[in-house]
């Protein structure tokens, strides 16, 4: 049995090896992709990585390459804001609470529209149904 146990033993270690080789490999390929030396550990990929991310968005909201998450977050939040008032048919400075009001007026108004058309002061004539034992047809 002792011979059995130290075969199954070695086993485990070799596995144990090649599980950990392939995990330093991903590792040293993060850490190329993101830029940084092959022998950084995890905590320097991920702070790169987030710094790289941040200085991308702060790109697209045209802020300053070392804006924080917090400007590049209200950059962003005021040129959605911004686009959206102007979809709605109020000012670009427009605050949510006049963007929110303006499009219920226009739904309002829609339904008014829609729904409270004058009636006529002469009852129309009621359309003439099929009587119960006839087929709808399309003529």
């Amino acid at each position: 049995m002792g011979d059995k146990d130290s075969r199954t033993e070695k086993s485990r270690q070799e596995w144990r090896e090649l599980f950990s080789d392939i995990g330093d490999q991903i590792r040293r390929e993060a850490a190329r992709t993101v830029g940084v030396s092959d022998d950084a550990d995890w905590a320097t990929i991920g702070r790169t990585t987030d710094d790289k991310a941040r200085r991308a968005a702060a790109e697209l909201v045209d802020a300053e390459q070392d804006a924080n998450w917090d400007e590049i977050g209200r950059r962003l939040e005021r040129s959605t804001r911004g686009q959206i008032a102007e979809v709605v048919g109020t000012e670009r400075e427009a605050d949510w609470n006049t963007i929110g009001q303006t499009i219920g007026t226009r739904i309002e108004g829609l339904f008014r529209e829609i729904f409270d058309k004058p009636q006529s002061e002469t009852p129309s004539e009621p359309e003439q149904s099929l009587p119960d034992d006839e087929p709808f047809r399309l003529e």
